[in-house]
């Protein structure tokens, strides 16, 4: 049976902290406007609550519709999250929970968003190479699975493969129809029973929840179209909770692309799981397909 290689992509292939620099500041700046603070407090302020995240990694996260469903240490945009309800707690503003979040979640992810650079990897172009020989040569199919919306991933995609091309190594090109953008990993639905409610890790307080419905269905409907099973698809991703959970509960392979903001009670768990596998550099992680798929 072949086997499919299902890939995160900001964070997975991309340097995160890096590209959201300019979001941060972008986001922290309107943060201060609308809490009618000065932009110097709101900077001082982020940072201590930052630190504070960091040093209580398992208590913070990406809260949606009351439940955390992603840790918030991870990369700048999930920090954002409980840095910004902080501020706006103390400050004493939008009050009104579901408007906090619209303006919070909608309005100012996106329009930052904007101001966000691309910066891949070390390894990223090889990485994606080596996909494209394996599927030549094996039976092997290869996609990738996002939260983020599949235009601005198709064109990181294009300019990694116009910088390639300019250096005279293979297009990358055949990828950019592979991405399958607002795969909503996040949402979680009670009444899809599939899978058990919820898991627990070893250090980590709280449980991971993993009725994500909407991603089931989109890695579901992949493993349709290639012809796949869940003993046979692979899922490498940068955040455990949010990439990796669901596909490991269901059976498939899993592997975790780290940072330096990485969770230990990830790397810990993943270590110690005969489907998990850690790896901090795309040369390591292409090493590892390139053995799963050689007969």
């Amino acid at each position: 049976m072949p086997k499919l290689i299902v890939l995160d992509f900001d964070g997975t292939l991309t340097n995160a902290e890096e590209e959201g620099k300019n979001y941060r500041q972008g986001y922290l700046q309107d943060v201060a406007l609308l809490a009618n603070l000065e932009s110097a407090e709101v900077f001082q302020l982020a940072q201590e609550f930052e630190n504070e995240i960091m040093q209580n990694a398992d208590r913070y996260g990406w809260n949606f519709h009351g439940k955390i469903v992603a840790p918030a240490i991870v990369d700048p945009y999930l920090r954002i999250m409980p840095i910004s309800r902080m501020i706006f707690d103390k400050a004493g503003v939008f009050t009104d929970i579901e408007q906090r979040d619209r303006i919070l979640d909608r309005i100012l992810y996106k329009y930052n968003y904007q101001k966000t650079v691309t910066a891949f990897r070390e390894g990223a172009g090889a990485f994606l190479q080596a996909l494209g020989q394996l599927e030549e040569e094996q039976h092997l199919f290869s996609c990738v699975v996002t939260n983020s919306h599949t235009d601005p991933v198709q064109n990181k995609i294009r300019l990694l493969s116009q910088q390639r091309q300019e250096e005279g190594l293979a297009s990358l090109d055949w990828m950019v129809e592979r991405v399958h953008g607002s795969a909503k990993k996040y949402i979680i639905d009670e009444d899809f029973s599939a899978v058990s409610a919820e898991m627990s890790v070893p250090n980590l307080s709280r449980p991971i929840f993993l009725r994500r419905h909407l991603y089931y269905q989109r890695l579901c409907s992949l493993q349709q179209q290639y012809g796949v099973d869940w003993n046979n698809t692979v899922v490498i991703g940068d955040i455990f909770e949010l990439d990796l959970s669901l596909p490991l509960a269901c059976g498939a392979q899993v592997a975790l692309m780290v940072n330096q903001f990485t969770p230990q009670y990830e790397i810990d768990f993943l270590q110690n799981h005969a489907r998990g596998m850690v790896f901090e550099s795309l040369s390591a992680a292409q090493t590892w397909v390139e053995n799963l798929t050689t007969p």
